[in-house]
């Protein structure tokens, strides 16, 4: 690790030498990462529908296997939602990687969350972001299957 000195944000920032010698490889991953996870507000506002969708199947319908499928759907829904908030973190880091310390980003992330790895590499943490968005994919495939079994049972 070295400090250098960012001109653009005027502060030390701490660079492993990998990262020094492939700073355009390192934007161009952040850049892709960055694109790809703010694609998942589409995910968001599916599940929103689905989840009215679920609400009004449980007030009007009048067959438990509707309301229990509704409820399922809500339950896969509350964990779409915590995925992506996740999701939302990790793009707000991600747009400001150049200005963080990793030290103290581990430290204030260990604050939020007892469980927090820290001394991860940005490519670990890519990674890391990439498998929450396909699980938010896999989640929101449930939720539609869900659905699809609602609607034929209805």
């Amino acid at each position: 690790m070295r400090l250098i000195y960012n001109k653009r944000l005027k502060n030390w920032v701490e660079m492993t030498e990998l990262e020094l010698n492939n700073k355009p490889k390192v934007h161009a991953k952040l850049s892709v990462m960055l694109a790809l996870l703010k694609a998942f507000k589409l995910v968001e506002l599916l599940t929103l529908t689905n989840c009215l969708l679920a609400i009004v199947a449980i007030v009007y319908s009048l067959m438990l296997p509707v309301k229990a499928l509704a409820l399922l759907m809500l339950v896969v829904s509350l964990g779409i939602f915590y995925v992506a908030l996740r999701i939302r973190i990790d793009i707000t880091l991600f747009e400001r990687w150049d200005s963080f310390e990793m030290d103290a980003l581990d430290d204030a992330l260990r604050k939020i969350n007892s469980k927090h790895h820290t001394g991860r590499t940005l490519e670990a943490r890519l990674q890391g972001s990439y498998s929450l968005f396909k699980l938010g994919l896999l989640s929101i495939l449930v939720q539609f299957c869900l659905l699809m079994i609602l609607v034929w049972l209805a």
